[in-house]
């Protein structure tokens, strides 16, 4: 097939996608009772939330900035990073081929960690699990970096710490979305997880342009170093800016919130998982069971249900 079909068949399916995904959120998706009630009676937390919420709105915003700096550079670029030097005088077409390879066998043996991603996070709360990604993939980065001529001489070792970080960056690929989708008020949970995701495309171009010039002037070691300083804020900033909660200190947010105490409601947010039995005896309040899927996305079990006092 020639080559413009090909690429105009890529967008094609692409965009059926899309399509689909669109007509799935119109016809499924229902707003939930938490938003329903905070939209009828905000309070102010329309017009408080930057001044009140600028923290774990600075922390979710940078930290999926710097995350998809390296999603995207990285993966732009793997032919090069997977290019053998020994290859010299060999046709090029089959230096592509080899690059090309390695590349699918790396995103193959990805898919596990993919699928174990989502799983860990009903097992963790989401603060935990981005840290344990982020401390991996500057470990596995800082060796690449560290050895990276000697490990090209070493094949298989190279590929598999390259899969390894890989791996890793899947933890935080999901928490980067979740945790956005999970702290904010309801009435202005859109607006905090659309910023956060904005910032994350900013990075994603950033990513894709600065590795790309690493990679022509041929400093592909240097990626490698790029990558271990930014995991390396993206934990610090984890620890510090994003907050540690379950779903009772959610809905204890949540209700402050909705009754215009957003500032306690912030300060509920970063004061670590609660009790259920700390929860207003309210009728109109929801359960945890009536979470949205949007809400309940990512929470651990610990999140979702909390132990009694």
């Amino acid at each position: 097939m020639a080559p413009r079909y090909i690429w105009r068949g890529i967008f094609l399916f692409g965009s059926i996608l899309c399509l689909l995904g669109l007509i799935l959120r119109v016809c499924t998706t229902k707003d939930s009772k938490k938003f329903i009630k905070g939209s009828k009676n905000p309070k102010g937390t329309r017009r408080k939330f930057f001044s009140c919420y600028w923290k774990p709105l600075l922390g979710t915003a940078l930290i999926w900035c710097l995350f998809d700096v390296v999603e995207y550079g990285l993966k732009q670029n793997d032919n090069a990073i997977f290019k053998k030097n020994s290859m010299e005088g060999i046709d090029p077409r089959l230096k592509i081929r080899h690059s090309i390879l390695k590349v699918l066998v790396s995103r193959v043996l990805v898919i596990p960690s993919l699928l174990f991603a989502p799983w860990l996070l009903t097992k963790l709360c989401s603060k935990w699990v981005q840290l344990i990604g982020f401390l991996g993939c500057l470990a596995a980065n800082l060796v690449l970096a560290l050895g990276f001529h000697q490990l090209k001489q070493y094949e298989v070792i190279f590929v598999g710490l390259y899969i390894l970080q890989l791996s890793f960056q899947s933890l935080p690929g999901v928490t980067t979305m979740a945790i956005p989708a999970q702290i904010y008020p309801s009435v202005v949970r859109g607006t905090g997880a659309a910023i956060s995701a904005a910032c994350g495309k900013v990075g994603a171009v950033i990513g894709s342009f600065f590795f790309t010039y690493l990679k022509d002037a041929k400093q592909i070691n240097t990626i490698f170093w790029v990558v271990t300083i930014q995991a390396g804020a993206a934990l610090l900033l984890t620890a510090v800016l994003t907050p540690h909660y379950n779903g009772v200190t959610l809905d204890l947010a949540e209700g402050q919130a909705i009754d215009g105490k957003v500032k306690e409601a912030v300060r509920t947010l970063y004061s670590g998982p609660r009790k259920a039995c700390e929860l207003p005896d309210t009728s109109d309040l929801p359960d945890n069971d009536e979470l949205s899927s949007e809400e309940s996305a990512g929470l651990s079990s610990d999140e979702v249900s909390s132990s009694s006092c």
